[in-house]
């Protein structure tokens, strides 16, 4: 696409601090340090030259954030990341406004997104769990992880927004690109899916990395070489706005204990390396005869490319 010697070469200077394992499966890292290369060099373009429009601009971003979470969880080091990265802008930033290749690759991206943008759902796998994000205005999610512990299976993720005028359907819906990315904040929620004699637990927090605390990403104990929640000390804890239980209307025995959060949550998940993870502690009711916390553990990977995908108009 962009001056592929350039960026061919430059992948090359990035592989000679890549993990050993990566000569296990060179494509899937050549790929993902392509695709990377790419929508960075366009996201500098863009930046200078204003080629795509703010739909173009959530897709590519989201995209470009996929390809990072790839390397970091291959192995490949956040400076050397960083310092491909820095390059690559540098040598779009000299280029001109409307440069041949350049505009090669905007045509190529904007035709490919036309395309694109009916897409409903996408998954975007982590490292043990994946994130499943879908614009479909019937789904309860937005971006949703499943999980389940020995005390509950759960969802966690960002809610779809609620929808305030079912009759746009399907004018509105059916021309995804007439309209504009959705501004409205998602809410953070964590759903507890309860047994027929569960009392549904009092509260809830969210324990996420504070980079005023700490500002290397928490990759797991040292020894240990596996990943592992951050130790609490270095953590900010954010406290559930509204707590209900929703019960199926078909089957009342489908309970599940919403705890929903404030933005500020989401925005701190969005800051986090993709390799990190975070605590929900559940505090049982007191009503159950049970005092001991609950902990579920999420794993942040791609939450914020699956952010971006989700911003693009629902369908």
């Amino acid at each position: 696409m962009i001056n592929r010697q350039f960026l061919f070469g430059l992948s090359a200077c990035v592989a000679l601090g890549a993990p050993a394992f990566a000569q296990d499966a060179p494509r899937v890292f050549r790929e993902a340090e392509q695709a990377f290369l790419e929508r960075t060099s366009l996201r500098a373009a863009d930046e200078k030259c204003g080629y795509f429009t703010d739909l173009e601009r959530a897709a590519l971003t989201s995209g470009q954030l996929q390809a990072r979470g790839s390397l970091l969880r291959a192995g490949f080091s956040v400076y050397d990341i960083e310092l491909a990265a820095t390059e690559v802008a540098r040598f779009a930033n000299s280029q001109d406004c409307g440069d041949a290749e350049f505009m090669q690759a905007v045509i190529h991206l904007k035709d490919a997104f036309s395309a694109f943008i009916g897409t409903m759902v996408m998954n975007f796998p982590g490292r043990d769990a994946d994130w499943n994000a879908s614009r479909s205005r019937w789904d309860t999610w937005r971006i949703v992880q499943d999980g389940s512990t020995p005390d509950y299976m759960f969802q966690f993720g960002l809610l779809a927004p609620r929808d305030t005028n079912p009759e746009d359907f399907p004018a509105s819906f059916a021309r995804p690109l007439d309209n504009p990315l959705i501004e409205e904040p998602f809410d953070l929620a964590v759903d507890l899916f309860l047994q027929e004699d569960d009392i549904a637990p009092s509260t809830a927090r969210i324990l996420i990395r504070d980079p005023d605390k700490s500002l290397e990403p928490w990759l797991g104990a040292v020894f240990s070489g596996q990943p592992g929640p951050p130790p609490r000390g270095i953590t900010s804890a954010y406290w559930p706005r509204e707590r209900t239980v929703i019960t199926d209307e078909d089957d009342e025995d489908d309970r599940r204990a919403r705890f929903v959060f404030d933005e500020a949550a989401a925005e701190a998940m969005m800051q986090l390396d993709p390799r990190e993870q975070v605590e929900i502690v559940i505090q049982p009711n007191p009503r159950s005869g049970e005092t001991e916390p609950k902990v579920l553990v999420v794993e942040v990977g791609d939450f914020a490319a699956a952010w971006f995908f989700a911003r693009l108009p629902a369908l």
